[in-house]
């Protein structure tokens, strides 16, 4: 029986809750450290594994710390291979004639996975992973949500997941707004997209920074981040925003009889272009918005107090130095009292490890990724070891002085010597917020408006596809894409009129497929509620 995302996200944010209690002393069910010793002796078994390249933020992977205890720790010796724009390479990785043993962090798409997996390329997983990975079968019996997001149309798993449980956490892209000004000018913080607009006009006419100069900025972020930031958030104040971030990236949501609908061509959407067109006329959403800003200029101009809102998952995106001065907005009822936050699936990478045909032990490769997937496992890729890279204080583990006072901030900081703290879509379950914000001796932010009544009711992985329905709907998509692009810097800044031009928008976007692209989207969907 399908089940919608908001219960999954309290029965599995329990469970990591309860484990996490334990995680100093608990084993969740995997091998100790010593047990893993004695299982491999003094013959490690080696597998190779190619993922995205950190060096320039970090030690090579063959050096980092956590690689090498985890090594002792299993006795499985890693080949790393680590590429930068593997994006751009991995098609290219395939024609090989010897592959890795595994692709690690390496994005593929559903499309790729079962394209690929037909192809022999990638090996099925859902018997192996019953044989030699616990904790992951154990998430998988436990959270349909999780499997259902982890099968491809033709029943077969070809991949081990990144999951994240929290929508507090990374998981959501909510709004930051500048709270020291709102008090310049004797504003609350914004709870209607009426409030937020009449705050970003009054940011860019009445010098809430004081200085004279008629320099602020209201919403404010590097060129190209409106459309799946602000825009997307602003879809769940319109009505059309049930879904989540995956089906609102793929320009599709849920409406209130359960059935996929498309953005794009909706009212909803033409009222959010609406929306954006006229704070963009009157300068509450940035000039720039769409080119000339990247961003180095726009953390610059934080820096000198001249940004107003803009988007993110945490306030640490746009500078150390300014983070503090915004304040998180999670949803804003629109015109008809709509809310929906911007929260993706709990299945927040779906390819975090894929196997290969050429792989020598696939058992092995499964058993040593499925640690992570215990609570165990998941402090280790997070904090790493108590007395080495973190100590407890008070009953929290927090990073060592040397983490907490790097030159670059924390995140990095620990990046010089755990893992799982910088990139995402690792295989691993992220740990809690509270937990993330004790390691760095801060508390975690308190959302109010982040409840279940304004998660979505529904948060949708990337739905399983035919290797047809694939084909043909990225190419679709692709046309979709360009041209949706292109008509919201036109509708937004004013060039077209949304009024006067919307049923030619609505005329070429037909032209283009939408139509196919939706019936596409409504099998998977219905293929995806059955599985």
């Amino acid at each position: 029986m399908f089940r919608s995302r908001k219960g999954k996200v309290v029965l599995l944010g329990t469970l990591m809750m309860a484990l996490l209690v334990t995680a100093c002393g608990g084993n969740s069910g995997g091998s100790t450290e010593n047990d893993k010793s004695s299982e491999s002796g003094n013959n490690a078994s080696t597998i190779s594994l190619l993922r995205p390249s950190w060096n320039n933020l970090r030690p090579a992977s063959k050096d980092l710390w956590m690689w090498q205890e985890y090594e002792k720790m299993s006795g499985v010796q890693v080949e790393w291979e680590e590429l930068s724009d593997i994006g751009e390479k991995k098609n290219v990785i395939l024609t090989r004639k010897q592959l890795p043993d595994a692709f690690y962090q390496v994005d593929w798409s559903n499309g790729e996975l079962l394209k690929y997996g037909q192809q022999g390329l990638f090996i099925p997983l859902e018997d192996l992973i019953k044989e030699h990975a616990p904790n992951l079968q154990k998430l998988l019996d436990e959270n349909e949500d999780i499997r259902k997001g982890l099968t491809s149309a033709d029943g077969h798993i070809y991949a081990t997941p990144y999951l994240d449980p929290y929508p507090e956490g990374n998981r959501t892209i909510r709004l930051y707004i500048n709270k020291k000004w709102l008090d310049n000018l004797g504003m609350e913080v914004p709870k209607t997209t009426a409030e937020l607009e009449e705050a970003l006009n009054a940011f860019v006419t009445q010098d809430p920074n004081g200085n004279g100069v008629n320099d602020e900025q209201g919403w404010y972020m590097p060129s190209g981040s409106l459309g799946w930031t602000f825009e997307q958030m602003m879809m769940g104040s319109f009505g059309i925003g049930n879904g989540g971030r995956k089906a609102l990236g793929n320009f599709i949501y849920v409406d209130d009889n359960d059935e996929i609908q498309l953005t794009i061509t909706s009212d909803g959407y033409k009222e959010v272009l609406k929306y954006e067109n006229r704070m963009y006329e009157s300068g509450a959403i940035n000039k720039q918005a769409f080119s000339g800003v990247d961003y180095d200029k726009w953390t610059a101009d934080a820096a000198k107090d001249t940004v107003g809102a803009w988007n993110w998952a945490a306030p640490d995106y746009i500078g150390e130095s300014v983070k503090s001065d915004f304040v998180p907005i999670n949803v804003l009822a629109g015109p008809d009292g709509d809310t929906a936050s911007l929260t993706d699936s709990q299945v927040a990478g779906a390819s975090s490890l894929v196997i290969t045909k050429d792989a020598k032990d696939p058992g092995t490769i499964l058993k040593w990724v499925d640690y992570f997937y215990s609570e165990e496992g998941s402090v280790f890729g997070y904090l790493g070891k108590e007395g080495v890279t973190y100590n407890m204080e008070d009953g929290n583990m927090v990073y060592i002085d040397e983490i907490l006072n790097y030159k670059d901030g924390i995140g990095l900081g620990a990046f010089q010597y755990v893992d799982n703290v910088y990139g995402g879509y690792f295989p691993y379950i992220e740990l809690s917020p509270e937990i993330r914000a004790a390691a760095g001796r801060q508390e975690a932010p308190v959302y109010t408006d982040l409840t279940e009544e304004t998660l979505p009711s529904v948060t949708l992985p990337d739905l399983p596809a035919t290797q047809e329905e694939a084909n043909e709907s990225s190419s679709i998509m692709a046309d979709l894409g360009n041209y949706v692009g292109q008509m919201r810097v036109e509708f937004v800044t004013g060039t077209k009129d949304i009024d006067q031009e919307w049923d030619n928008y609505i005329a070429q976007l037909k032209k283009m497929g939408s139509d196919k692209y939706l019936q596409i989207k409504q099998e998977q969907y219905k293929r995806y509620k059955e599985s």
